[in-house]
């Protein structure tokens, strides 16, 4: 079983993961792109039952892989401030999505 940081290249979603591993320490492929370079699960291939963290990337761009990677048996943690309409309800995606104007995914992490 394998684990992904899947996260935003700007300084929420770098934040994020810094928090995130500091409370859950754990080795993990690293996978991020620059501020706008958001579709990021497009290139990932998982086994079943590996681990994905997705940090402060929208739903909205990433649905169609997010449901491949779920359809082939990873588990997803979904943690994001964007707007997200039509989250995905599957037994192997948590999600901790606030739109909030006030938050951002480092606050929810």
């Amino acid at each position: 079983m394998k684990t992904f940081d899947v996260f935003n290249g700007d300084a929420d979603g770098i934040c994020s993961l810094i928090q995130l591993r500091l409370s859950s320490p754990k080795e993990s492929k690293l996978i991020t792109g620059v501020k706008r370079d958001i579709k990021l699960l497009s290139g990932l291939e998982v086994q079943r039952n590996d681990e994905i963290n997705v940090l402060d990337i929208s739903i909205e761009k990433n649905r169609d892989d997010l449901l491949r990677l779920l359809n082939s048996g990873a588990k997803i943690l979904y943690c994001d401030h964007h707007v997200s309409a039509n989250i995905p309800n599957h037994k192997n995606l948590k999600n901790l999505i606030n739109t909030t104007s006030n938050v951002c995914t480092s606050i929810l992490i």
